[in-house]
């Protein structure tokens, strides 16, 4: 007897489970929502900063928040920014510049992904994003999760 045929007899919700697990196992390996730091510069405005997006994870991704928290040189929180990125399409990268603080890059020493509030596949449907979620920074600020 195939597990298929097994968990149908046990009922819809075995049955149900046999279907997600089917489900992971066809999902990419390298399934990933990367978010990397790649530049910041200062301006007479304050720290401007440059983010690539790249969306592997088989969905456009049609709503998609991301909550930071900013930490100085000596680890002490000092802001926090909810910003709004959709769409991110399915299998693209793109690229974001953002003024992250009206102070100089140099006040910053690291930014937190605290949390994704929001993200929402083509369908409306949630996307479990801060799994898939991994980070990166090229500038001498620290991105992480």
């Amino acid at each position: 007897m195939t597990a298929s045929r097994y968990f149908a007899c046990l009922g819809g919700g075995a049955l149900a489970l046999v279907a997600a697990w089917q489900a992971a196992a066809q999902a990419p390996e390298d399934s990933a929502l990367a978010i990397e730091l790649n530049k910041t510069e200062d301006t007479a405005q304050g720290c401007l900063s440059s983010f690539l997006f790249d969306n592997r994870t088989g969905h456009q991704l049609s709503r998609f928040q991301i909550d930071l928290v900013f930490f100085d040189p000596d680890g002490v929180a000092t802001k926090q920014l909810l910003l709004d990125l959709a769409p991110l399409y399915a299998d693209k990268k793109t690229f974001a510049s953002f003024l992250l603080d009206e102070t100089a890059c140099d006040k910053i020493g690291s930014i937190l992904v605290n949390d994704v509030p929001m993200c929402e596949n083509g369908s409306g449907n949630e996307v479990a994003c801060i799994e898939l979620l991994q980070v990166s920074s090229r500038s001498a600020i620290q991105l992480q999760k």
